[in-house]
This record gives structure tokens, sequence and C-alpha cells, in this order.
């Protein structure tokens, strides 16, 4: 019997899609933030600093200022680099061409979505089933009980030309096997055929066909 909390595997197969954002991106924007930041460092060392000059009045060579401005002249050509080599980069990138690849999967819900139908369609049918078990089984809060009584009894199947007859054992209390003879003359009733263009009857009988 169905369970109704049974929940589906999900199939997988590969993604049409292989492509996620360069990560060389988010490494050189890093670079260039602490590039930033050092330049930024340098610019207010340099202007805290005081030009140096020899006893004659000239710059002394190497003097602090000139070692920052030097500094920051190679930090700057250093960003400018760096900016260069971002530009050039493509912002997404295919997987496949990365080191330690693992394709992307898909997740095919097709399953997932004929077992919900499935489902619902059961769901129904044992409420329509249990309403119908109302015209001949006035206990309400035993009748879910009694629909599965009815479910689990043993019985016989035969075939002919023109019918496919089941047959359930007859259950013991005699308010629920009225219960049960009426639902199974509802069922046949309806006239119902399955694959092949037999007709089908449900009925109660204590013994093989």
């Amino acid at each position: 019997m169905l369970s109704y909390h049974y929940h589906p595997g999900f199939g997988v197969g590969e993604s049409a899609r292989q492509d996620i954002a360069n990560p060389e991106i988010k490494a050189l924007e890093q670079t260039i933030q602490a590039t930033k930041t050092q330049l930024n460092r340098l610019f207010k060392q340099h202007a805290k600093s005081k030009p140096s000059t020899n006893k004659d009045g000239t710059p002394r060579v190497n003097s602090k200022q000139q070692r920052l401005a030097e500094d920051i002249a190679a930090g700057e050509a250093e960003l400018a680099r760096l900016r260069a080599d971002r530009a050039k980069l493509p912002e997404r990138v295919d997987v496949a061409g990365l080191a330690d690849y693992r394709s992307f999967k898909a997740i095919d819900n097709e399953g997932k979505n004929l077992f919900d139908f499935v489902t619902a369609a059961v769901w129904n049918a044992r409420r329509q089933l249990i309403d119908w078990l109302e015209d001949s089984y006035a206990k309400d809060s035993d009748r879910v009980d009694l629909l599965y009584a009815i479910l689990h009894c043993h019985g016989w199947i035969r075939s002919d030309r023109q019918w496919v007859v089941v047959r359930l054992e007859p259950l013991q209390q005699p308010a629920r096997r009225y219960a049960q003879e009426q639902l199974f003359r509802k069922l046949s009733g309806l006239g119902a055929k399955i694959p092949g263009g037999k007709w089908l009857r449900i009925e109660v009988g204590d013994s093989p066909l």
C-alpha cells in the first residue's frame, strides 16, 4: 500500500549551465584593495614628512620623504597594472577549465511532480470512499479504520472474456460487513472498465470464485 508520508528522491542530471563568477576577479580585487590601503598609508606619511637638505641647502639624496615619494610612485604604477588586468578578465568562466573541476548538477523534479500528482489522486480517492461509507456506517470516528479494514481483506480474482470479478472476504462484524457490501455495490455500479475493455465487478464472499 502507498505510504502517504513517503518522500521520493530527486533525479540528478548534468546542468546545461556550467559557468560561475570568475574567481580570479575576487582575488584580484582583494589585491587592488590592499594596494590602495597601502598607498593611503604612504600618502599620510609623506604629508607628515619634512624635506631634508644638506648643509649647503641642496635636497638630501635618499631622504625619508624621497623614499616615500618613490614608494608612492611604485604603488600607483602597481595599482594601474592591477586595474588593467582586472579589466581584461571575463566576469564569468566555464568551470570545466578550472582545477578540481566538478560539473554542476541539475535536479530533475519530474519524478517528484508525478509522485505529488499520484499522491493527490490517492488522497482524493480515499476521501471519496470514506464519504460513500457514510450512508451505510454511522460511526464517523471509525469510518477511516473501516476503510483500511476493507482494503486489507483477502480475496480472489476471476477473469473471463467480459468480466474481471474481485471477491473479498467479508468482515466479521455485521455492521461493518453491511457497509462493506454497500460500498462494493456502489463501486460496481460505476460501470468501470479495466484496460482491455473488460468490466469490473467487486463483491463480498467467503469462498473462492
